[in-house]
């Protein structure tokens, strides 16, 4: 299906975090488009979503039939969902966001200040997107912008409740109101996510996959060392990155700073200032704090892992309507 001026879209995932941010985005940055369809899963279906200040129903999402008549559709839902859209084809360009926490598999996967025009161009004719973790897209950003294509790099990725999607949000915010009031009851196989921080296995599986995606991302990656923690913040996330200083960096650390302050996506916090998780929620940029010594670069990186997802998506979508022949 070829994509129209202003294309037919659907959000599956609606009612999510990133759904949410998706919509908001899509009035937010003018895209156009001719339909916004909202669909969830049967337990999320018939709730509204504020749309541009109009509610809009969200409608069951009974079969991938149903994203046929589509150009875009934005997969926004759990994996397992995911997989068995995509397995279908139904028709529309599927962006899929379930795949920031796989390592890249054969689908594209691209995006904004990272992927070039001309590479997209010759993914044209694909049908379906991935969408990198933002964990990996804030890290290939930084590493890109250094010029730090070698030596090793060692990171810690602390990712808020968001990161999680939105039953994870919803846990979160019992389990704290629970321990508040002195009657938390956990499961056996339950993790206490309120006032914790803690590291399972998925945490290290999404550590793998940031490292495969990173390689992905760049031409030429940093042997790379990572470990993702969740942390007991509803919504943001944050990320420290220890460089090797690159060779071709040898001045007092300016050069380090400018570089950045200069990359697509990146807002250079004031010196001095500080700087939490919460300052970047609601923005799409990523917020960096720079700290420099004579062999070496620290960076203090906070940004919306939920608006940063949402915002790569979205980019794919405005670049594939941008390179259509309609719009030649």
């Amino acid at each position: 299906m070829s994509i129209s001026r202003e294309p037919r879209v659907a959000v599956v995932g609606a009612t999510g975090a990133v759904g949410n941010q998706l919509i908001e985005l899509i009035a937010a940055r003018g895209f156009q488009l001719s339909e916004l369809k909202l669909f969830a899963t049967e337990a999320g279906a018939m709730q509204t979503v504020d749309a541009a200040g109009e509610e809009r129903l969200v409608d069951a999402l009974a079969s991938p039939a149903d994203l046929r008549d589509f150009n875009i559709a934005f997969l926004a839902c759990p994996a397992r969902r995911a997989a068995e859209i995509i397995a279908a084809q139904p028709g529309p360009i599927l962006i899929d966001l379930s795949a920031a926490d796989r390592p890249p598999a054969d689908v594209p996967m691209v995006a904004p200040g990272l992927t070039s025009r001309e590479a997209f161009a010759q993914l044209r004719n694909a049908k379906v997107f991935a969408i990198a973790h933002p964990v990996a897209h804030v890290l290939a950003t930084c590493l890109k912008a250094l010029g730090a294509h070698g030596g090793f790099v060692a990171a810690t990725a602390m990712l808020g409740a968001s990161a999680g999607g939105r039953d994870v949000l919803t846990a979160s915010v019992d389990q704290t109101t629970d321990l508040l009031s002195a009657r938390l009851e956990l499961d056996d196989d339950e993790v206490q996510r309120g006032f914790n921080a803690f590291m399972r296995e998925h945490e290290r599986s999404v550590a793998t996959a940031i490292s495969a995606q990173v390689a992905t991302l760049l031409d030429k990656a940093p042997t790379l060392s990572i470990q993702v923690a969740a942390i007991p913040v509803l919504h943001g996330s944050a990320l420290t990155v220890d460089i090797q200083r690159p060779r071709a960096l040898k001045g007092n650390g300016e050069d380090a700073v400018e570089l950045l302050r200069v990359a697509p996506g990146i807002l250079i916090a004031e010196e001095g200032e500080p700087l939490g998780v919460i300052d970047a929620v609601g923005q799409e940029a990523i917020v960096v704090s720079v700290e420099t010594r004579a062999d070496s670069i620290s960076l203090w990186c906070v940004f919306d892992n939920a608006r940063l997802a949402a915002l790569g998506a979205l980019w794919i979508a405005e670049t594939l309507a941008l390179s259509s022949p309609t719009l030649a």
